[in-house]
């Protein structure tokens, strides 16, 4: 009795330079466009406008910047990686596409595997508290065993503690630096910890002036994050 196999690709490209100012939905169809025109054997959704089956982590706001940004692509057979590199490459020639992967019966969608992402980001507060005093309001959220914020739904508010889901942060230059937790359940935006950096110092709002996703990690040793 054969066994029909499963077989995606990971994509890594970069998002920088004027690409920061692409919403999501637009990165999708330039993604969806290159799949076409490159004639991959890719999997598609029924209906009256099949688009090709892609699928991304959770996406950047408006604005930032990504690394090493990640899209998978499910495919109907088997490919070879550089293969596949050379028929994308032209067509994603803006984003840079670094590293191609094909995986075969992954167990569980790729961004199940998915759990913590490292950023960099420049606040607005930047301005006007110097680096002793964003590394003082550093220590403090270090220290803390509760940092909650309010995250605002159709139906209602609801206070979240985060704290248990930043896992790293710290001050390099004038950026600060965070690893956060990606998850359904422990998903922390950069947003909320430069609200609470900022609430230390007397500021309020978590606004940015600049915002990079610089890595994303994996449960998954299958997944090779080298470039």
């Amino acid at each position: 009795m054969s066994t029909e196999h499963r077989y995606f690709a990971l994509l890594t490209y970069g998002k920088r330079g004027l690409l920061r100012y692409l919403g999501h939905l637009d990165i999708v169809r330039v993604f969806d466009r290159a799949v076409r025109r490159a004639r991959l054997p890719v999997r598609y959704s029924e209906g009256f406008a099949p688009r090709a089956q892609l699928s991304f982590p959770p996406p950047l706001p408006v604005g930032a910047e990504g690394l090493q940004e990640m899209c998978a692509l499910d495919l109907t057979v088997d490919l070879d990686a550089q293969k596949l590199h050379q028929a994308l490459a032209p067509q994603l020639r803006a984003f840079g596409l670094s590293k191609v992967q094909v995986h075969r019966d992954m167990r569980g969608s790729i961004w199940s595997q998915l759990y913590a992402s490292n950023y960099q980001a420049l606040p607005d507060f930047a301005d006007h508290a110097d680096a002793s005093a964003i590394r003082s309001a550093i220590e403090t959220f270090a220290d803390a065993d509760e940092v909650t914020v309010e995250r605002h739904t159709k139906r209602r508010i609801r206070a979240v503690n985060i704290r248990p889901h930043v896992y790293e942060l710290g001050l390099v230059g004038n950026m600060v630096t965070m690893r956060v937790g990606t998850t359904e359940e422990t998903m922390v935006k950069p947003a909320e910890v430069l609200a609470a950096l900022g609430e230390y110092l007397g500021f309020s709002g978590g606004t940015w002036r600049r915002l990079i996703r610089t890595a994303m990690h994996f449960r998954s040793t299958e997944i090779d994050l080298t470039l």
